[in-house]
């Protein structure tokens, strides 16, 4: 029989109520798990899987077969033919690759000993939404006191200190005892920036500070493909530059509206609308399923703005002749833009911004 991938499992006669909805999958398939409860050949039994994420999809399936082993539990097969409607694509990565026996502990990168040319060693300091307290502050002096001498304040909202070698050891132990982290340097969720919030007076009944902190302790340390930088601004100021985040959320009267595939490092891409109108309790089950899809649909090293652009590509051939006009345009003013390249990847990154949508049900 192959690998128990989930041990020690309630299997339920009827919907435990986990999920929305429960969509068939086009492509059923097996698995194994354990349960002290005998079960029913043929029988259908829903049953919830918890993700390296933390949440816990609920699963259909049927009782294949079953044997009993020595300490009195049930080995059953059960082919999987619905699943949550809110985790259809991580649920089948989940269950597949637990099943294949792979390593389901990835990490992000983390940013500590960052060799940097005056010989210190840079170690960034997670700050959600720029926010210290007396305590954080005064450790971080410390601990540079006893280093460079130095911090640097990013555009992300984090610190870089800047240690000696003997130091890198202890850094991290010293950060947590005063309620700090090491931050993510690669392949995980990025320091969450956020702004004022309910203390700006151009707040509209929202509270972007307090949602940044929440999203942080959802997300911190949850791997992907590549880097996902989150960012958070209360109204239409912008004052996070959310457009040009992975994702980004921009404060809309009691709401906010999500855009994702945004940009700002060696390309530069605005962010595209995924839906609007989103309350704040509704957030972070909306980042989850948008991480969710990133990380099944990406590529290793992938950003999402180039995952959005590969799927929507198939759809922009024949196409890209429209741009022409606008092209020769461009090409006589000498100001050194490729307007036909940057139009055709944001149309691709439009339509592939309709298949999330479409994928997620938005």
């Amino acid at each position: 029989m192959s690998r128990i991938i989930l041990e020690n499992l309630m299997l339920d006669s009827e919907m435990l109520g986990l999920a929305d909805e429960l969509i068939d999958i086009d492509e059923p398939f097996t698995v194994v798990v354990s349960s002290d409860e005998e079960p029913e050949i043929g029988r259908e039994v829903f049953f919830g899987a918890e993700l390296p994420f933390g949440d816990i999809g609920e699963v259909k399936g049927r009782v294949l077969a079953y044997e009993k082993t020595d300490g009195d539990i049930f080995v059953a097969t059960i082919r999987v033919l619905a699943l949550d409607n809110r985790y259809i694509m991580p649920l089948i990565k989940f269950l597949k690759d637990r099943d294949a026996g792979e390593d389901d502990t990835e990490k992000p990168e983390w940013g500590i000993g960052l060799r940097q040319t005056n010989g210190a060693f840079a170690t960034i300091v997670n700050c959600p939404a720029g926010l210290l307290n007396t305590a954080q502050i005064a450790k971080i002096a410390e601990i540079t006191g006893k280093g460079a001498g130095l911090a640097k304040l990013t555009h992300a909202q984090r610190i870089v200190l800047l240690l000696k070698p003997e130091q890198l050891e202890t850094v991290q132990a010293e950060l947590e005892s005063v309620g700090l982290r090491i931050g993510v340097l690669h392949r995980g969720i990025r320091n969450i920036r956020g702004c004022c919030g309910a203390l700006c007076k151009w707040a509209q009944g929202i509270d972007g500070l307090a949602l940044s902190l929440e999203t942080d302790k959802a997300l911190f340390g949850r791997p992907s493909k590549f880097d996902v930088k989150i960012a958070i601004s209360d109204c239409s100021r912008n004052c996070m530059e959310s457009h040009c985040s992975d994702i980004g959320l921009i404060g809309n009267e009691e709401a906010y509206d999500v855009f994702v595939g945004g940009a700002s490092s060696s390309v530069h891409f605005k962010g595209l609308k995924l839906v609007s109108g989103i309350r704040p309790e509704h957030i972070i089950p909306l980042l989850k399923q948008i991480l969710g899809w990133y990380e099944n649909i990406g590529e290793d090293g992938e950003r999402l703005y180039k995952t959005l652009e590969r799927v929507g590509y198939p759809e922009i051939k024949g196409k890209t002749q429209v741009f022409a006009p606008a092209a020769a345009m461009f090409a006589t003013l000498d100001i050194g833009m490729d307007i036909s390249s940057d139009l055709e990847r944001s149309l691709a990154r439009s339509y592939g911004v309709l298949k999330m949508r479409g994928d997620l049900r938005l």
